[in-house]
Formats: C-alpha cells, structure tokens, sequence
C-alpha cells in the first residue's frame, strides 16, 4: 500500500513539474513602422528635355522589407492629376520613358512604394524640369484666311489650322491670336492690335463691323502657352476694353520662338 503511494505522489510531483515547465514558442516574426525612403535622381528639376526622346526616370529605394512589384511612377505638369506611367513594377531603380509630346516647363515625376507591412511613400522631383522642342517652337503661318462678309454686318474671319512648326516639327498650337488694323499700309506690328483670341476652332465673327467700318483688314497667328504667360496676358486684354494691345506689345511680353507667324 505504501509502494503503491510513493509511486502515486511521485507520478503527481512528475505531472505538476511537468506543466509547470512546458513551454510553446510563437514563429519569429519582425515589426516594421518605417515608411520606405525614396530618392529620386533624376529628373529632379532643372532638366530640359525633348519631345521625341527617351529618358531613363532614376531612383533609390531604401526599404528592409520590400514588397514585390510595389513601384509606381506617375509625372503632372505643376498641377494635381497625376498621369500613371508604370504601375505595379519591380524596384529597379531605373525606368525608359518616352516622353510626351506636350510642351511644358512645369513637368514633375512621383514615385510610389509600399512594404510587406503596408507602409508606403510617395516622392516627387524637387523642382520642375521642361519638355520641349529642339528647336524653335514656333507654329507654322496660319493659311487659308478668309474674311466673309456676305451679310453686310459681320466679319467672319476663317483660316486653315496649323499642324507643324516653322521647321516642319508637328505641332498643336494653344491658341489663335486675331488682330486688326484699318488701314492697309501699316505693316508694322505696332499698328496691329489685338481683336481676339480663339482656343477652340480656326474661325472668329467681329461682330457688326462691317456696318461701321468701311475696311478692315486682319492678321492671325498662332501660338504655344508653355508657361502660362500668353494666357495671364490675353486674359488681361480682354479685360481692358479700352485699352489697345499692339501684336508688338505682345511680342515683348513673350518668347520669340513661342509665336508662329502671321498671316
């Protein structure tokens, strides 16, 4: 019976000492909170390139739990819409872009990045850099302008629209600024003033001038608005009813080569 006992307490202290040591170790697993840091090498503002080219977009980035196929890259032109230009890529720090061909001294480039942990970043180019042409941007000389005046009220002044450069580079130009003058011998362009402007279309009506003047005669030129400029000073213009704008004026407050010529 004491045998018995003894072999009792004993199987009970083994048991209790036992459950009292067992132990159960979770997998080893890592915590990260730190967003990747990207680095981005070029463009990071104040480069001029050309539509028609291709550039490598070069970054870094410094993550210690990459995520695959987690790059994104997008550029803008200065404002909020980004335009996607590779998503969902592997981290190579270097992708070939053909670039647009949109004018622009305003272009950006942002690139994304996310880790196994759901931590992400977005960077984009410290500076604008520009997109243009190697050589002059100037739109072509409008042809074809017309002046109908068959309702004895109105001039509409009509012109075929501009596809090229003055050097056969094919373009879009922004714009078509219409100008006037009342006599036929002033060719210079301080005599030329500012009718109007046309962003949609190649046709202008100067409404009831042929039942006030007796001749009029009108020029139109096209135009590229790379930085904004053009627009801040037709919009001024159009607002100063009373206040002539010569195309000379207009010049100067503009690149040469963003004016095509005259027709």
């Amino acid at each position: 019976m004491k045998t018995v006992m003894i072999l009792y307490i004993l199987f009970m202290l083994g048991t209790g000492l036992m459950a009292l040591t067992s132990t159960t170790n979770s997998v080893i697993f890592a915590l990260d909170t730190l967003d990747p840091e990207i680095t981005i090498q070029s463009p990071n503002g104040g480069e001029e390139w050309y539509i028609g080219d291709t550039h490598d977009i070069t970054w870094t980035i410094t993550e210690n739990h990459p995520a695959a196929n987690s790059t994104n890259l997008w550029y803008n032109r200065g404002g909020v819409d980004n335009v996607a230009l590779a998503l969902e890529i592997e981290n190579t720090g270097t992708w070939t872009w053909a670039l647009p061909d949109t004018l622009g001294s305003n272009y950006k480039i942002r690139i994304g990045s996310t880790d196994l942990f759901g931590n992400n970043s977005l960077k984009s180019s410290a500076g604008p850099f520009t997109i243009t042409y190697i050589t002059y941007v100037s739109p072509d000389t409008p042809d074809g302008v017309t002046v109908d005046i068959s309702n004895n009220v109105d001039a509409v002044i009509s012109w075929q629209p501009v596809t090229q450069t003055i050097n056969g580079i094919p373009i879009i130009p922004d714009g078509y600024i219409v100008l006037y003058n009342e006599t036929p011998y002033e060719d210079n362009d301080h005599f030329f003033y500012y009718l109007w402007d046309v962003t949609n279309g190649t046709t202008f009506t100067h409404g009831g001038v042929a039942s006030r003047r007796d001749q009029m005669y009108y020029r139109v030129v096209a135009y590229k608005d790379i930085d904004g400029r053009m627009a801040e000073i037709l919009a001024e213009a159009r607002a100063a009813t009373n206040t002539k704008l010569s195309f000379a004026d207009i010049k100067a407050a503009m690149q040469k080569e963003t004016l095509g010529g005259v027709k």
